[in-house]
């Protein structure tokens, strides 16, 4: 990861398993996507099922 810590924000990926209960994840990543892979990758439920996940969620507020 060449970005800094600082680029990155705090996603929650929300999934669901077999027995329909739903399950929540943080990561620190750079966009969604990144957030999903990073999931993959730490859950083995979701790098089994990816289409598992209902949600990805930036928690960071809003600048603007």
């Amino acid at each position: 990861m060449s970005r800094s810590m600082k680029s990155h924000k705090r996603y929650t990926v929300r999934h669901r398993e077999t027995s329909s209960r739903r399950i929540e994840s943080c990561f620190y990543a750079g966009d969604a996507f990144e957030a999903r892979v990073l999931a993959m990758e730490a859950v083995p439920f979701i790098k089994a099922h990816p289409n598992s996940i209902e949600e990805i969620r930036c928690e960071e507020p809003r600048q603007g």
